[in-house]
């Protein structure tokens, strides 16, 4: 995949990482363990969105309520918190379109999901690029967001509301931009209009 470089990190440890999948544990967690991993990422997400990803990990192992040796037993190095928190947002992200093809509205929920992934790819700096990146395919849980975003966009075009000229590549460079912008302190108003702009030019224009 293409490099990710964290947004607002410090000058001194500036660098690009690859985004990968974790690999899964050798055998199931224990249930507090479990709870302790899913704490450690809550906090680490929150810690990264406030300060960038310098941010203390003693201050995330006690905001989860662990002690930092737990923290390292899950993640051995701060590179392996930060993917594990992104892939987390990726499989967020899959699963939300997931349910949303469920929806009743098919445009809204398309709309709902970009919204999502507008959010998702904004959190860090060079994960839009890395999203929309055709060549980015070795990542798991990246292609199943990615497919659970093209199905939804199909339900759109196949039930007539959507235009079928418009490709999910095309839907996710779009929304990438977007992403873009709101790092260019844009606020949440503007995404959203920018996002109902773009579902409104994709409608399906009514027969004549």
């Amino acid at each position: 995949m293409s490099p990710v470089t964290i947004r607002r990190v410090s000058p001194l440890v500036e660098r690009g990482i690859r985004v990968t999948t974790s690999p899964a544990p050798s055998r199931p967690l224990r249930a507090d363990a479990v709870r302790n991993r899913r704490a450690l990422l809550d906090a680490a997400l929150a810690a990264f969105q406030r300060g960038g990803v310098t941010a203390s990990l003693d201050d995330i192992a006690k905001a989860a309520g662990v002690g930092a040796g737990t923290l390292y037993r899950h993640f051995p190095s701060r590179d392996d918190l930060v993917l594990a928190v992104i892939d987390d947002g990726l499989l967020g992200l899959a699963e939300r379109g997931e349910e949303l093809l469920d929806a009743t509205d098919p445009v809204a929920a398309l709309a709902d999901w970009l919204d999502a992934f507008v959010a998702q790819a904004g959190l860090f700096e060079g994960l839009a690029r890395t999203l929309v990146n055709p060549e980015a395919g070795d990542d798991t849980t990246c292609k199943r967001s990615k497919r659970a975003g093209a199905a939804l966009l199909d339900r759109a075009v196949t039930a007539g509301r959507l235009r079928d000229d418009v490709s999910s590549a095309d839907l996710l460079d779009v929304a990438a931009a977007i992403a873009w912008l709101g790092d260019q302190g844009r606020d949440d108003a503007q995404r959203s209009r920018l996002l109902t702009l773009v579902i409104d030019g994709m409608r399906r224009a009514p027969s004549a």
